[in-house]
């Protein structure tokens, strides 16, 4: 074979031998830029995951503070006892509502109740037992209550009705119908229990002036029984 054929042969495959390193140099390269963007994926991957659970936990934490928020608003306005909104927001109510009826001209009636001879209940049968009498009066009268109807413990036995486009003898039927109700109610021992109330329409007055007209013209809503 000539000479020249055997050292052309000779350049091929030492040329061939440093392409093959070549290739494989860069196969290992490859291979490793291929590990490292896998290694990559998964911590990119495993990020994700935390920011999904972060993102829920976040999600989990609003709602409960939003839920824990509306239960501190339903708190700091509602009776712990009774459930009735407590007095501070029953009278910011009734002023609001004095406001919007002389600014609209609208009939607002009032009613001011009280539970008949409560003292000789808690004195004859326990506080305990008072306590379940408050309750199950307010859930008798929110149940005899119209939706418009607003009603707020105003202290002790003591309830403030505010029943807003309303006339006052429309007052005195509604009135009327939660004081037969809470009579029909039955007690232990065959107690019977009775409420009182003034019930007034608003004029122009503020809430003072309302509130002790209430007062004033107490009535009292007599038993059932001896109507």
């Amino acid at each position: 074979m000539p000479i020249f054929i055997v050292v052309f042969i000779s350049v091929l495959m030492d040329s061939y031998v440093k392409e093959l390193h070549k290739s494989e140099q860069y196969l290992a390269i490859l291979e490793e830029k291929n590990r490292e963007i896998e290694a990559k994926n998964k911590m990119l991957e495993k990020s994700n995951a935390e920011f999904i659970k972060a993102k829920e936990k976040e999600e989990r934490l609003n709602k409960m503070l939003s839920s824990e928020k509306q239960k501190l608003q339903e708190l700091s306005i509602t009776d712990y006892l009774t459930g009735a909104f407590n007095r501070r927001f029953i009278t910011a109510c009734l002023n609001e509502e004095l406001e919007a009826a002389y600014r609209r001209e609208k009939r607002l009636t009032v009613a001011m109740i009280d539970i008949d001879n409560f003292k000789m209940i808690n004195d004859t049968y326990g506080h305990v037992f008072g306590d379940y009498v408050l309750k199950r009066i307010v859930e008798t009268m929110e149940r005899n209550l119209r939706q418009t109807d607003i009603i707020g413990r105003y202290g002790g036995d003591e309830f403030l009705i505010i029943m807003c486009n309303t006339f006052l003898e429309d007052g005195y039927k509604v009135i009327d119908r939660l004081r037969r109700r809470i009579w029909e109610l039955e007690w232990k021992d065959q107690l019977v229990i009775t409420i009182s109330g003034g019930v007034v329409e608003a004029e122009d007055e503020d809430i003072t002036t309302l509130l002790k007209k209430a007062m004033t013209k107490y009535i009292r809503l007599r038993r059932l029984a001896r109507i």
